[in-house]
Order: structure tokens, then sequence, then C-alpha cells
């Protein structure tokens, strides 16, 4: 796999959590853990082995454990807090994007923006299903080299 895949697969799946716990009552609705379903998803790169996200919220704070074994096997720990008012927050664990920053855009809907250096790497809109069971993202990703690849993947909730 190409280092652009990398970048591309990390940055997708570093975000989609954390922007989805402020969707509904200030987040209380996203709090537990859930896992990617790769064969639900249409990503742009190879899907990682496994990803598992435990979602904290407390009012408009937010808090993001995250563990991703990609295809390669490797394993990245990625961590976020941060509050949902348009603002950067530092990201750690991923050389991918050093901050992210999140707004409510609707009911049961967020943007995010990740960046690296300043510079935007994703956009993203994540929405929660009705029943509260399942996510799905969509994101617009920018690559080094000037092109934008657009991905989407669910993730299931697995534990309250």
């Amino acid at each position: 796999m190409c280092r652009t895949d990398v970048i591309v697969i990390t940055i997708l799946l570093m975000f989609v959590p954390l922007a989805v716990t402020a969707c509904r009552s200030g987040g209380e609705g996203f709090r537990g853990t859930w896992k990617l379903n790769p064969a639900l998803s249409r990503l742009n790169v190879p899907a990682p082995q496994s990803q598992v996200v435990r979602i904290i919220v407390r009012g408009q704070n937010v808090r993001m454990e995250q563990e991703i074994v990609n295809d390669r096997g490797e394993r990245l720990f990625i961590t976020v807090a941060a509050r949902f008012d348009g603002k950067d927050y530092p990201v750690t664990g991923t050389p991918f994007a050093d901050t992210v920053a999140y707004r409510l855009t609707g009911t049961g809907a967020i943007e995010g923006v990740a960046k690296k250096a300043g510079r935007v790497v994703v956009n993203e809109t994540a929405v929660l299903a009705p029943d509260g069971r399942s996510l799905t993202v969509t994101y617009l990703s920018h690559l080094p080299d000037g092109r934008t690849v657009t991905s989407t993947a669910v993730f299931e909730r697995i534990e309250d």
C-alpha cells in the first residue's frame, strides 16, 4: 500500500466517532463503544482489520479514545478531547492531523474539519441513525497531491 493510502485511511478513521457525539442532546445519545463495519462502508482505501472507539460525553465536552489496527496489522491509539464550538483542538496518536474542529449543523448531524500544519486535510459530515444503533460518516479527504477523495464509513454500537 502506498503512503497516500495510509494517509487517507488514517484520516478517515480517526475523526468519525468524535464528530458524531455532538449530534443529539449534547452528545448523550452517542456515549458508548462503536465498531467500524467494513462490509457496510465504502472506503477508497483498504479497510482496517479493526477499529473500536470509546466515546465519553459530559455536556459539551467530549473525549474519544480509539484503537485502530490497520490492514497491515499496525496499531494506532488516537485520542481527542474537544468541545463543539468550531475551535481547533489537538489530536494525539497520529502523524496525519494536528487538530480537529467541530460544529453542530442540525439535529443528528455535525461537521468536522481536521488540519495538519494549518492545512485542511478532511471535511466530514456525521449522521446518527434514528434508532441510535449506527453512524454514517461521509468524508472529503484532501490529499497532499491535490486530489480529493470521498468515502463513507458505517459504525455500529457494540456497548452503551
